[in-house]
Parts: structure tokens; C-alpha cells; sequence
């Protein structure tokens, strides 16, 4: 039998925003792409909005673009487990952070600016962020958001587009998952004056940014990581190991 993935979506800023739901047939037969935008949804705030004859969900400011978009998920047969990639882009001048929460659990990813590029204000490729752990779908509505965050910089405005969700199960392989496992811890946290990073993997390179996905320093593999000259507060570790990275939280007292 057919299972099918129920998707409905509602975009928050300010105020709510009513999506209307989407179906995909058996999403584990095959990688299953569901486009946001192509829901049926009346938008009452906030600057997101369908855009590209409807391949996307759109938003431009100009000086930062900061909402929350948020979707439920459930299967309408069995339980399944599915990894969950989110295909987003923003233009290369551009700079900030997209934190996804499902489950209760919160991963951040910052999205850095590319100053190296030909043309700030041009759309760069798809950044495909893909949630650490796999999700157990069932028939009870789950909650997926993206708080969006989004700063101009060296660009002219700020613009941020949300493509589609990939429900894939090419990571469900408990062997191939654990062999490519990267367990990454950091300590202490909150930090003082420097951190330690605990890995199963070479770490090849430490990146830290602000909330706002500026970077701030850059680390090879160290004993301590100094963060003495930042200011008190909350800041997002990048770290980058021969099989794969991880994105934390680091809480500077």
C-alpha cells in the first residue's frame, strides 16, 4: 500500500499565516521533494510570499528579513523514518543564519557572505541544509520551523528563498549511518575564556559566527579554542571534520 505524507505548512511572522496541505505519494520509495509555495496559502503579514511562478517561498527586504516559517508533517499509513534536507538560497553579499527545530531540537546553520564573488547581488547556489538526525513520521502532526534570519551586508537588499523539503531515506542504513556519524561535543559550555571540542573525527576546521551568521574567527584543530576578546553571549560553532560537520551552540559568560 501506498503511504502517503500529509504536508501542511503555515508561515508565522507577527501574525499566522493558514497554508492550506499538500499530498506526496510514498515518500521512501523515492526521494520526495514537496514544495512550499505550492501549497494553497493566504499570507495576513510578514514579507514572505510565493514568488517565481510558485517554485518557492519569497522574501525580500531592505535591510533584513527576520520571520519563522513552520510546517506540520504526518504519514497517513505506517510510521517511517526519513532524513529531512531544506533546500534554501540567499544572494552572495548577503549574511545571517537559518535555525531549524523539530522535535524540540534546535540546529543551527549559519549562512555566510561569499565576498569573493563576481556579483553580490546574485542568488547563490542552493544551500541544502540537512538536519542531523533522522525523524520518526507518524500520523501525529509534527512540527518543523525556520526561524529565518537574513542581513543585507555587502549586498544591496536582503532576499531569501525557501524551495522545497527532501524527505529521503538514503541515510536510514544503520551500518552506512554509523560509519559516517561525526559526534562532535563541546566544553565547557556555557565557556569563559576558551572551549574544547571533543570528537570521534580529525577536526580539519573550527568556524564561530554571531547569531546573525557573521564570522568572527577561524580555528584549526586546537587543545583550547580562545574566545576571551568576544563579548558575553550566544554564538555558533561551525566545525568542520574529515567525514562531515556539526553546528553547535556556544553560550559565552
Amino acid at each position: 500500500m501506498k503511504k502517503q505524507l500529509l504536508f501542511t505548512a503555515a508561515l508565522l511572522f507577527v501574525a499566522l499565516t493558514a497554508f492550506g496541505q499538500a499530498t506526496a505519494l510514498d515518500p521512501l520509495a523515492t526521494d520526495t521533494q514537496i514544495r512550499v509555495a505550492d501549497t494553497d496559502f493566504s499570507q495576513t503579514d510578514g514579507p514572505f510570499g510565493a514568488s517565481g511562478n510558485g517554485v518557492h517561498v519569497n522574501a525580500t527586504e531592505a535591510e533584513v528579513i527576520n520571520g519563522t516559517i513552520s510546517f506540520d508533517v504526518v504519514s497517513s499509513g505506517e510510521d517511517f523514518e526519513t532524513s529531512i534536507i531544506f533546500h534554501v538560497r540567499k544572494l552572495y553579499g548577503n549574511s545571517g543564519s537559518v535555525n531549524l527545530t523539530i522535535d524540540g531540537t534546535t540546529e543551527a546553520f549559519p549562512l555566510a557572505q561569499d565576498a569573493g564573488a563576481a556579483n553580490l547581488d546574485a542568488y547563490e547556489t542552493f544551500s541544502n541544509l540537512t538536519f542531523s538526525q533522522n525523524v520518526m513520521i507518524t500520523s501525529t502532526p509534527k512540527t518543523i520551523t525556520l526561524d529565518v534570519n537574513i542581513l543585507k551586508d555587502a549586498a544591496a537588499e536582503a532576499k531569501f528563498r525557501f524551495y522545497w523539503v527532501r524527505f529521503t531515506n538514503e541515510a536510514l542504513s544503520v551500518d552506512n549511518f554509523e560509519i559516517q556519524e561525526t559526534t562532535v561535543n563541546v566544553f565547557p559550555n556555557p565557556a569563559k575564556n576558551s572551549f574544547q571540542i571533543d570528537s570521534n573525527n580529525s577536526i580539519e576546521r573550527v568556524e564561530l559566527y554571531n547569531i546573525t551568521g557573521q564570522l568572527l574567527k577561524t580555528y584549526s584543530e586546537e587543545a583550547n579554542y580562545d574566545i576571551s576578546d568576544l563579548a558575553t553571549g550566544i554564538y555558533i560553532a561551525n566545525i568542520k571534520t574529515q567525514f562531515g560537520s556539526k553546528t553547535l551552540r556556544i553560550v559565552k559568560e
